[in-house]
């Protein structure tokens, strides 16, 4: 196995790197990026852990980088071992001063036991005032809820405050990681920062019980977490509750006169109403059961019609679909201008995401390909073209960002071709009976939703 002997020495070249990705992660593969609470980050020096949910793959370790560099700490992250294996890709991830933990169906037992080393450095990291970042649920998922929490995390606390004589002070800082949609390019993303937290009350605990120790530190790191995280724990009815979400935020930011568009109030509005719900079913265990039935014909029949929840019961004005099919029309040339220029790098960045074979990597493979290779690449080697074909680095330059430019238009002209094709096909639906049956229940949900939420 390689060396992470210097893994949390402050790199320039890493510094450098991490400022590209800086630019490229929170103002254009992200359209909006909000760090909530920043103050709650203990300052450069402070041994420091650092836990979150997991749901997004890469993704969510460049939200934890970005929120955490703003003082220009380098943290060190904690992966899992299976994708270390390749002395080369483990190289790299060195370079990105990230180390493996190895679970039982990562490896053999060799693989394992070397934990020990590794939550050793993991330690001495911690000792020497760094930054350990680590996902305590040690795999990702597609939704709004939370795993359990394995004891890596633990033991590497625990060992820290241990060659530390117990005077160490590791704190402990939980955050939650919340995106407006996991796969689309110029989505919005948050992380909400939480209050740190200690862990001393365990130390006695721990000298005699280790393993009862780490639970009691695990179920305390929990719910720091969970308090700051829209979760959907009752997952029999998930989707039901997921779809209630998203058919009531907007309203209810609307009731309480809050800007809809911004994602911490999104959130903030998603946990209230998975919070009400739950209480809803304490209290009336059988409506809440024929909103669920409600709420379970209503999304199959949405899929079943290839329609939203947003544009049932919308005014559809013909006036509105003519004026913005003539400015779709007047903004083609513009279109494909920005599709035919950016054709290449679309195209092989899109086959590069395709790859994954868990689609919530599929953002992840989409990321670092784009910002790498595909489009710096392509964009480098347009500059060179046009440079020659013109003679002029002028020229050149401005055809570059008229390019790119348009690339991000190209973006938001398909979004619109998607809601121009949504309400053109609920427009030809209006008067059967399915689009009938799907108002009539959108207006029940929405009654009976009002009353549990407003």
């Amino acid at each position: 196995m390689i060396s992470f002997e210097n893994i949390d020495k402050y790199d320039w070249m890493y510094a450098l790197y991490m400022n590209y990705l800086n630019i490229a992660h929170n103002h254009i593969y992200y359209r909006h990026f909000y760090i909530l609470n920043q103050e709650n980050i203990p300052k450069k020096g402070e041994p420091t852990i650092v836990i979150a949910n997991h749901q997004n793959g890469v993704m969510d370790a460049m939200a934890i980088l970005h929120t955490m560099s703003q003082d220009r700490r380098q943290p060190v992250f904690i992966a899992r071992g299976d994708i270390f294996k390749k002395d080369g890709v483990a190289k790299i991830l060195r370079f990105l001063k990230i180390m493996p933990t190895f679970r039982t169906r990562d490896g053999n037992r060799d693989d394992v036991r070397s934990n020990i080393a590794l939550y050793e450095r993991a330690a001495r990291v911690l000792k020497d005032g760094g930054t350990i970042v680590i996902f305590p649920e040690a795999t990702h998922q597609h939704g709004h809820f939370m795993n359990t929490f394995k004891k890596g995390f633990c033991r590497i606390a625990f060992s820290a405050e241990e060659i530390n004589d117990f005077k160490l002070g590791v704190k402990v800082l939980p955050l939650n990681i919340h995106y407006s949609n996991y796969f689309n390019f110029r989505s919005d993303l948050m992380v909400t920062v939480g209050e740190p937290f200690t862990y001393e009350e365990f130390f006695d605990l721990y000298k005699e019980h280790p393993n009862d120790a780490y639970l009691a530190l695990n179920e305390k790191a929990r719910a720091r977490v969970k308090e700051i995280t829209p979760d959907i724990d009752i997952p029999e009815y998930y989707n039901e509750i997921e779809a209630l979400t998203q058919m009531m935020s907007e309203p209810l930011l609307k009731h309480k006169g809050l800007k809809t568009s911004y994602l911490p109030n999104q959130k903030d509005a998603a946990m209230t109403i998975i919070a009400n719900l739950k209480q809803f079913k304490d209290n009336e265990p059988d409506q809440f059961e024929i909103l669920m039935q409600q709420t379970r014909e209503y999304t199959t029949l949405l899929q079943q019609r290839g329609l939203h929840h947003w544009v049932i019961n919308r005014k559809l004005s013909l006036f509105r679909f003519i004026v913005r099919s003539l400015l779709m029309i007047i903004s083609l040339p513009l279109f494909l201008f920005g599709y035919i220029n950016n054709f290449i790098p679309f195209a092989i960045t899109k086959r590069f995401a395709n790859k994954a074979k868990d689609p919530m990597l599929r953002s992840s493979f989409q990321y670092v390909s784009s910002t790498v290779a595909t489009f710096p690449i392509y964009y480098l080697l347009l500059l060179g073209i046009v440079w020659i074909i013109s003679k002029k680095f002028w020229i050149a330059l401005v055809y570059v960002v008229l390019t790119f430019l348009t690339a991000l238009f190209v973006h938001y002209y398909k979004i619109a071709i998607r809601k121009f094709y949504t309400v053109f096909h609920a427009m030809s639906l209006r008067h059967t009976a399915d689009y009938q049956k799907l108002s009539s229940l959108q207006k029940l949900i929405t009654g009976a939703m009002e009353r549990i939420i407003f």
